[in-house]
């Protein structure tokens, strides 16, 4: 078998800085694996697993009570919390890779991980805040955009927010609602899923060439980085949709199954 015949298994990149870092294909198995790590870390690791399971637990169910009353507006926070969840989930990568060390993790220096590279975290936190802002603001002009255009707008006004919902105008806003939610968490996906794990890592990386390398291994990775995305969001859900309390569970499992999946991607070339 030549050369030409064999597959690539890995992508070499450059920094700006002139860092080699090497990117790995990986498997849809290797999702099962990352999983299975994280089950590990959250029992090696049950004081930080507790501490920030309860915080998404405890903002997820402030944010239903907040809004029961609203249930398009508690749509658009689900959204714009899992478009924040990459950066939430800090000192879930700090204590994996403490772990990973074989050392003890310390729950205090987990909540301040960011210090070792405050620019960088704050530039990555802020454009993610950023996209959360502009999502957020976008939702009632779809929402105008929408009533604008139906060519049939029957509403049944004893129904209330539901009378809308089922109209032929609230349909097509649910349909477009959803499709623009799936567009934007895949966005943040890509730029998302090896960059805090990389800023963590390495000192030499900036945020936007971390965020951009993210991007270019997601592109090299689709159908397996497709599938996990998949996964992070389905259980995300499930942890929404119980009132936060599975987030119990669902939070610290994918903090530390990402960072595992971000080693079985990422090798820093030592200089």
């Amino acid at each position: 078998m030549n050369n030409s015949e064999l597959s690539i298994h890995y992508h070499d990149h450059y920094t700006e800085a002139g860092e080699h870092i090497i990117s790995h294909d990986v498997q849809l198995s290797n999702i099962g694996h990352w999983l299975n790590k994280g089950w590990y870390d959250m029992a090696h690791a049950p004081v930080a697993s507790l501490f920030y399971g309860l915080l998404m637990a405890s903002t997820v169910a402030l944010l239903f009570f907040a809004f029961q009353q609203q249930p398009i507006y508690m749509l658009i926070v689900a959204v714009a919390f899992i478009v924040l969840s990459p950066f939430l989930a800090t000192g879930l990568y700090f204590t994996a890779h403490k772990l990973e060390q074989g050392r003890k993790p310390s729950l205090v220096s987990s909540m301040v991980a960011w210090r070792r590279n405050v620019s960088d975290f704050a530039l990555f936190a802020v454009s993610l805040l950023v996209i959360a802002a502009i999502w957020v603001n976008a939702v009632p002009f779809l929402t105008a955009i929408v009533l604008q255009t139906s060519s049939l707008l029957i509403i049944d006004t004893s129904m209330g927010l539901m009378g809308f919902i089922a109209s032929e105008a609230g349909l097509t806003f649910l349909a477009l609602f959803i499709a623009s939610s799936l567009l934007i968490s895949a966005f943040v996906f890509a730029i998302s899923v090896v960059t805090i794990p990389l800023l963590l890592r390495d000192k030499n990386i900036g945020a936007v060439s971390a965020m951009i390398l993210s991007f270019q291994i997601v592109m090299e990775n689709k159908q397996v980085m497709a599938a996990w995305a998949s996964v992070i969001g389905l259980m995300l859900l499930i942890g929404i949709a119980t009132l936060g309390l599975g987030m119990l569970i669902v939070m610290p499992l994918l903090g530390y199954a990402s960072w595992h999946a971000f080693n079985d991607l990422v090798e820093i070339e030592s200089a």
